[in-house]
C-alpha cells in the first residue's frame, strides 16, 4: 500500500501539472468548475495509484486521496471548514462545514463530512448523530460499497440512486451554505 505521504505526493504533482493557481482562480470565480477539476485530478491520480497499489489496499488508498483532495478544494474554493476535529469522547470528525461552533449552535446549518476508509470507519457513523442530530447533514465519502439512504453518500462512480458523485461535493457544499444563509468570512489565498 502507498503511504499517505506518497498518495499526497501523487495528488500534488497532478495539481501542479494542471496549475494550482489556475484551479484556485477558476473555482473562486465559478464554483461549478470544481466538478471538472475534481474529476480530472481523481482520474489521473487513480491511474497512477493503480500502478502502485494492489487491489486489497486500493480502497483505503483512494480514501486518503479523496480526503487530501477535499481539503485542497475546500481551501482553494475558500469555503469555510474545520478539519480533523476531536470532540470530547467522540471520534475525530474529518470535516465540519462551516465550523464546530456553528455545528454546536445551529446543527441544521452545519455539515459533518466523514471519509469511510474501511469497515471500522463505517461502525462509527452512528456516533456522529450525537453531534449532528439532522442525519441528512451527515455526508459520507466512501469507496467501499454500503447501502444507506439515511446519510448523503458520495462515491467514485457517477450518480446512482444511492451515491452522489464525489466530483460534485464542492458545488453541493457551496449550495448548502447558500441555502442556509452562511455568512462566514472567506479568505482569498
Amino acid at each position: 500500500m502507498l503511504s499517505s505521504d506518497e498518495v499526497k505526493d501523487i495528488l500534488y504533482s497532478t495539481i501542479e501539472s494542471i496549475g494550482k493557481e489556475r484551479i484556485r482562480s477558476d473555482t473562486t470565480s465559478n464554483i461549478n468548475l470544481s466538478e471538472k477539476y475534481i474529476g480530472a485530478i481523481m482520474a489521473e491520480c487513480i491511474t497512477k495509484i493503480s500502478d502502485n497499489t494492489n487491489s486489497s489496499n486500493r480502497g483505503e488508498t483512494i480514501a486518503v486521496l479523496c480526503e487530501a483532495l477535499l481539503h485542497f478544494m475546500l481551501t482553494v474554493s475558500t469555503l469555510p471548514s474545520e478539519r480533523k476535529i476531536q470532540v470530547k469522547d467522540n471520534p475525530t470528525i474529518d470535516v465540519v462545514i462551516p465550523s464546530l461552533q456553528s455545528l454546536k449552535r445551529t446543527p441544521d446549518k452545519s455539515i459533518i463530512i466523514e471519509i469511510i476508509r474501511n469497515k471500522m470507519d463505517s461502525d462509527k457513523i452512528s456516533q456522529l448523530e450525537f453531534l449532528q442530530p439532522n442525519h441528512k447533514n451527515i455526508w459520507l465519502i466512501s469507496v467501499i460499497p454500503f447501502s444507506t439512504t439515511r446519510y448523503r453518500t458520495y462515491g467514485m462512480s457517477t450518480n446512482t440512486g444511492l451515491f452522489h458523485s464525489f466530483s460534485n461535493i464542492i458545488k453541493d457544499i457551496n449550495n448548502f451554505l447558500k441555502e442556509t444563509g452562511d455568512k462566514s468570512l472567506r479568505f482569498i489565498h
